[in-house]
């Protein structure tokens, strides 16, 4: 295909109306041209605008639809065919679709161009090949019958290379797969290479092939699986791979017994004096992944995990999980301590899993290891964040403990030249005087005695420090009102802002903060919005900033180009209505922030102006059109049917949608692989919908969100996901429960923000 063939079309597409991840799509033209120059630097630089802006980390756009085409004619016409078919594979694969016309139009334009990449299944290049097959395999079964064929027709050509060939394979399975027990059954033996033999295991898996105990006994004849499959476009991690589909499907059972075999095989080859690398890493991979679906997986796993804790090679990874599951483990903890009890990171390490298990041995041995064991203070001060569970006891030893360290910290953070590099001290450096600060915070008055090392770190750590004093101590401490009031007058606006907040909260002076946030609202950025919130949060008390909130409110709309200029629009919205209750000096704001739904990521910003709307109660009733496409989507829902619900109080079919369907809306945007602030205001949502709003079908979903096996939340720091899993759990259980119960052992009540619907007067603000 000659280049002109390539193009045409090209400028007759309105590119400039298009958009892509970084906004209008009119340098698509220039890109796509660019990979045929001959110039391999621009050629490689288009490439890579490419994936930027139409295939950015996976998501597709309007102009990724219309890019397709020409993609596909530059691959068939051998212009960077194999990293071209990468591309047209993502595209395929796309599920995360911006603004398109309609759902699926991306994967759809790929299999309207594979008449021109099934010849590339015959290509001369192994990697061409190879790219092919996992391309056409990204259709699935929309592929068609020409795929099958054209697959087939790779698969009886007697590939040579194996690897290859394991791809072509998983490629037949995934768009045909009523074919698995066919292709897959006879590729398990011996006569085959392991590459195929791994990914007849894995293909027949995921097409739903039943799980026997000739195909564990191929995995254990195979394992490691990994170093087989080095080299394919799967890019497979194999045992993880295959316990996550077993474990899909239902069989979480046999996904565990695999995992708990594989863990066997490496506690044995390390009990054997071999390698226990590649064994190991793959099990204990596996686990970690399963105990991030399973509830019932660590409990089954840590048996099989603990004896390698013996061996200083494969300590390490036990250690981890003992951290991050949240699973007790007393056959754990004498290793634990005799690990603790050492030197360098592995102490440090065990020191930190134990204060994660909250043994009782923790505090004593944190408060004598405090300054050798930064990891494990890290971990107490996590829990400070966490409910559950309770932030690590404050014992007397623990306390004085970190009273001296933060002293030490304090005396030693500055240089003669102000403070010590990063380099001096690394991050631990930085973080520890935040971490000793957040733990005294976390026990309250508890650790009212370190006031006085508090104080003398103020000057150094405002932020960290002013939050810790309002927590342990009280407006009658004369010495720590005084260096807030300090610390508030003088340095950067942040710290001022700290301080002047933690005043605020233990005296009810409100002076100071307002004069730092009446600064604030007239800088740009994120300083603007941190301050309209703290306005919105002060109500009545904000009272004289509403001169620069209203002027806040009357900018331009265009001018309000980033995310942090719309959250402080929207704030001080906020702000206002709790001042003055005229609904038509915030509702334009609103609208604007409603309006940003349907732009990339504006999913964030709409859910913001949904929440000021119902401040607004029945005053936002021009809202309504706006927020009933939002329960459409998962992102916006919940905020969506909370504002209806506002906007028409008492009502059993808020603007027409029953109460039923909007906690129905929201209740299916809470899916497995959540996050955990959307998981929790869906909660919130349902809360404040009222129990008419759950059918006895809805309360058992809502059942099985607390007491299922799967595990809801998966999306954020791995390390913190079991424990923010069972803390969403521990909050749908309270809504769950029959009213009369839900502070029986589960804590009170899920309490939503109240829906306002005109000024507070003053006297209720204040504190």
């Amino acid at each position: 295909m000659d280049l002109a063939s390539v193009f045409a079309g090209l400028d007759r597409v309105a590119w400039p109306e298009l958009r892509h991840a970084y906004g209008p799509a009119d340098d698509v033209p220039g890109m796509l041209r660019a990979l045929a120059a001959g110039d391999e630097e621009a050629a490689a630089e288009a490439e890579q605008g490419v994936w930027d802006s139409l295939v950015h980390q996976g998501t597709v756009y309007p102009a990724t639809v219309r890019a397709v085409p020409f993609l596909a004619r530059l691959a068939a016409a051998g212009v960077r065919t194999a990293d071209l078919l990468g591309v047209l594979g993502v595209i395929a694969d796309g599920a995360d679709e911006r603004a398109l016309d309609r759902p699926g139009a991306a994967h759809a334009a790929v299999v309207a161009q594979l008449p021109l990449l099934l010849p590339l299944l015959a290509d001369g290049a192994a990697e061409v090949r190879q790219c092919a097959a996992w391309t056409v395999a990204q259709c699935g079964p929309d592929a068609g019958p020409a795929a099958r064929t054209a697959l087939r027709r790779r698969w009886a050509a007697a590939e040579t290379d194996p690897v290859v060939r394991a791809d072509v394979l998983t490629a037949c399975v995934l768009v045909d797969p009523d074919a698995a027990e066919e292709l897959c059954a006879a590729r398990l033996g011996p006569a085959e290479p392991a590459p195929v033999r791994v990914a007849a295991v894995l293909a027949g898996v995921e097409a739903g092939r039943p799980w026997d105990a000739a195909l564990a006994a191929t995995v254990a004849a195979l394992a490691p699986l990994e170093r087989h499959t080095e080299g394919s476009q799967w890019d497979r991690e194999p045992l993880r791979d295959l316990v996550v589909a077993l474990y899909e499907r239902g069989e979480a059972a046999a996904a565990t017994e695999v995992v708990v075999s594989a863990l066997d095989r490496g506690v044995a080859a390390v009990r054997a004096g071999a390698d226990p690398g590649p064994a190991v890493t793959e099990a204990t991979w596996a686990a970690e992944t399963l105990a991030l679906r399973s509830r019932s997986a660590p409990r089954r796993l840590l048996p099989a995990m603990l004896p390698l804790l013996d061996f200083p090679a494969t300590a390490g990874t036990v250690i981890t999980a003992l951290r991050d599951w949240s699973e007790p483990a007393p056959d754990a903890v004498p290793a634990l301590v005799r690990l603790a009890e050492g030197t360098g990171e592995p102490a440090d390490d065990a020191l930190a899993a134990l204060v994660s298990l909250g043994t009782p041995e923790a505090a004593d041995l944190l408060a004598r290891w405090l300054a050798d064991r930064p990891d494990a203070l890290r971990a107490a001060f996590q829990r400070t964040l966490r409910r559950p569970p309770a932030p690590l006891p404050c014992t007397p030893a623990l306390l004085d403990a970190v009273r001296a360290r933060l002293a030490a910290v304090t005396a030693g953070s500055l240089a003669p030249g102000g403070h010590r590099p990063l380099t001096a001290g690394g991050l631990v450096a930085v973080n520890e005087p935040v971490w000793l600060a957040g733990l005294l915070a976390g026990w309250g008055p508890a650790a009212r005695a370190a006031t006085p090392e508090l104080v003398a770190a103020l000057p150094r750590h405002p932020v960290a420090v002013s939050r810790a004093l309002a927590a342990v101590t009280d407006g009658t401490d004369a010495a720590a009102v005084a260096a807030l009031r300090a610390c508030a007058g003088a340095g950067s606006p942040t710290n001022r802002e700290a301080a002047a907040t933690a005043l605020h909260t233990l005296t009810g002076d409100a002076g100071p903060l307002i004069g730092v946030l009446e600064t604030g609202l007239g800088e740009p950025g994120d300083t603007r919005d941190r301050c309209a919130q703290a306005a919105a949060a002060l109500g009545e008390r904000a009272r004289p900033l509403l001169p620069r909130l209203l002027a806040l409110l009357a900018e331009p709309a265009a001018t309000r180009t980033g995310v942090p200029a719309i959250r402080a629009g929207l704030a001080a919205a906020t702000a206002v209505w709790h001042l003055t209750g005229e609904g038509e000096r915030v509702l334009p704001m609103i609208l604007e922030g409603l309006g940003r739904a349907a732009e990339p990521w504006g999913d964030q910003i709409a859910n913001l102006a949904a929440g000021a709307a119902a401040l607004l109660g029945p005053a936002a009733r021009p809202a309504v059109p706006h927020l009933l496409p939002m329960l459409g989507q998962a992102r916006t829902a919940a905020a969506a049917a909370r504002a209806l619900a506002a906007v028409h109080p008492g009502s059993d079919r808020p603007a027409g949608v029953p109460l039923t369907e909007l906690a129905d809306r929201v209740l299916a945007a809470v899916a497995p692989g959540a996050a955990r602030n959307p998981a929790r205001a869906a909660v919130e949502a349902l809360a404040a919908l009222g129990p008419a709003a759950l059918t006895p079908v809805l309360r058992e979903r809502i059942r099985l969100l607390a007491e299922g096996d799967r595990r809801v939340i998966g999306s954020g720091l791995q390390t913190q996901l079991i424990h923010e899993d069972e803390e969403f759990r521990a909050t749908v259980r309270r809504l769950s429960a029959d009213p009369a119960d839900r502070t029986a052992g589960g804590g009170a009540p899920i309490q939503p923000s109240p829906t306002r619907t005109g000024p507070t007067p003053p006297a209720a603000m204040d504190p």
